[in-house]
């Protein structure tokens, strides 16, 4: 009878610890979101859409900057056709230069008359890999990085931040469309 209790007792006790370990997950990591390596917060990584960086933990950083970004309408309204392009957008919810920007293009392209959740978004660790390598190929160095192309084929690229210190994002675009595209202000070039 003893061992039956014994039995009994342990069932019950890993019972426990099975439901404990369910439903009280070590980790304050959300689901469908992974742990950065150097910071212990949520990520998020591959190919997510705009609304997912509009959730917590991501969204008071991305609504303040969305919020307080001013547009500059008139340059955006010189941008011929801004439909006729498509555009490839690399970030890291990690990362204090997408955490800026990306909420500044989301704004622009809705300026633009550009439905953000048709822009291929790709976001990446800390080493600029997303888990199905959408990166292979395209030479991302630093995020955020939005590719603009025509007819599948780059004519250009914003990368980090705007090109110059007296360049914003909308004249970016402008030169892009204009088929001038702005060297990155980090290159050699």
């Amino acid at each position: 009878m003893k061992s039956i209790n014994k039995i009994f007792s342990l069932c019950i006790a890993l019972a426990c610890f099975v439901l404990a370990y369910k439903f009280y997950p070590s980790s304050n990591i959300p689901e469908g979101m992974f742990e950065d390596p150097n910071t212990g917060k949520p990520m998020l990584l591959g190919e997510v859409l705009i609304d997912e960086l509009k959730q917590e933990p991501f969204a008071e950083w991305y609504n303040d900057e969305f919020d307080n970004y001013e547009l500059d309408v008139e340059l955006l309204n010189a941008i011929s056709e801004p439909n006729q392009y498509n555009y490839e957008l690399f970030l890291g919810t990690w990362c204090g230069d997408s955490r800026r920007e990306v909420p500044r293009l989301e704004k622009i392209f809705i300026e633009l008359g550009i439905d953000f959740n048709q822009i291929t978004i790709i976001t990446v660790d800390r080493e600029k890999v997303s888990p199905s390598n959408e990166q292979e190929g395209k030479d991302i160095r630093y995020v955020p990085t939005l590719i603009v192309k025509s007819n599948d084929i780059e004519i250009g690229r914003i990368v980090e931040s705007p090109s110059s210190e007296s360049a914003t994002l909308e004249s970016d675009l402008f030169e892009i469309s204009l088929g001038i595209p702005p060297t990155p202000n980090y290159s050699e070039e």
